[in-house]
């Protein structure tokens, strides 16, 4: 822990669940919990995605809502390939994979995870001329489950867009879909 340097507590902008049926999963979520309403990004293409250093493509929907202050989002890897997803995440499970939160320069961050031995496990950019950087660290080790990183240009207006779908929220219609470019 050589050059550790401590920051001051990051808020958690959401929690993610790895699951067999994201949309499924999104809607017994809502019902329970009064979330939402979620908005399903199926089959998303990212343009990067880096799975431990090395360019992949992965099959994945995601489900995004609103839970109160946070977002819950719902994972579903259609594939087996190898990914951050899979690496805690057997096909067919169930379990809480990432905490994601904004940080203010993603760069510095992961190479300061990095030096206390936290991979990146999953590096993306949801648009061209890299908008919507984020990375998925492996804290696996330390914590049992990863930690998200997001930059915040490209990615803030998503998440304002689920807070402010989410006011007045009644239940009808719980799960809706979307692409990134939507927003």
């Amino acid at each position: 822990m050589s050059d550790f340097i401590f920051t001051p507590a990051l808020a958690i902008t959401q929690i993610a669940f790895v699951v067999p049926d994201a949309i499924e999963a999104a809607r017994a979520h809502s019902r329970r919990y009064g979330s939402g309403p979620f908005w399903a990004v199926e089959h998303y293409p990212l343009h990067v995605h880096r799975y431990r250093g090395k360019d992949s493509v992965i099959d994945v929907t995601s489900v995004y809502g609103q839970w109160g202050n946070i977002t819950a989002e719902f994972v579903q890897q259609h594939d087996d390939q190898p990914s951050a997803y899979r690496d805690l995440v057997k096909q067919g499970e169930s379990r809480i994979h990432h905490f994601a939160m904004f940080v203010d320069d993603l760069d510095k961050r992961i190479a300061q995870y990095e030096a206390e031995g936290c991979e990146a496990a999953l590096y993306g950019e949801t648009f061209p001329n890299g908008l919507g950087r984020y990375a998925i660290m492996d804290t696996s080790k330390q914590l049992g489950v990863m930690t998200e990183l997001y930059e915040e240009e490209g990615t803030r207006p998503f998440y304002a867009h689920l807070k402010k779908s989410a006011e007045g929220f009644d239940g009808t219609d719980p799960i809706r879909r979307m692409q990134f470019t939507d927003i």
